[in-house]
């Protein structure tokens, strides 16, 4: 009787599982175009003349060198309050928020200073 039931059971819940869309998750921190990716990490260095900034992190847990870019339309704040570009330094941990290009580079839309980790 126990295996009929256990029979019963994955006939009816099998075809659920198999219904249900499998995501697969890039390795590489590129996101599908459209959706909006969160990255983490320490500011490296920044290029004002190019607007970019080259920081420490990725997509979280990531340690490896990343390029973002930044223009004027994107958001400055510190800790979620208003802020500045300027008040971004070297060394600064940040969490930006952006979509990635096919190249791999986060285009920030927001800009957020947090305190050191």
């Amino acid at each position: 009787m126990k295996i009929r039931v256990i029979l019963l059971c994955v006939a009816l819940v099998g075809p659920c599982f198999s219904a249900m869309p499998v995501v697969a998750q890039d390795t590489t921190g590129k996101m599908a175009m459209g959706k909006e990716a969160k990255w983490q990490g320490h500011v490296i260095r920044i290029d004002s003349d190019h607007s970019m900034i080259d920081i420490n992190g990725g997509p979280a847990p990531s340690k490896t060198a990343r390029k973002v870019a930044f223009d004027s339309s994107t958001e400055w704040t510190n800790m979620g309050k208003p802020a500045q570009m300027a008040d971004v330094k070297e060394g600064a941990f940040v969490i930006l928020v952006g979509h990635v290009d096919d190249k791999g580079i986060l285009h920030a839309t927001r800009v957020d200073l947090r305190l050191p980790r």
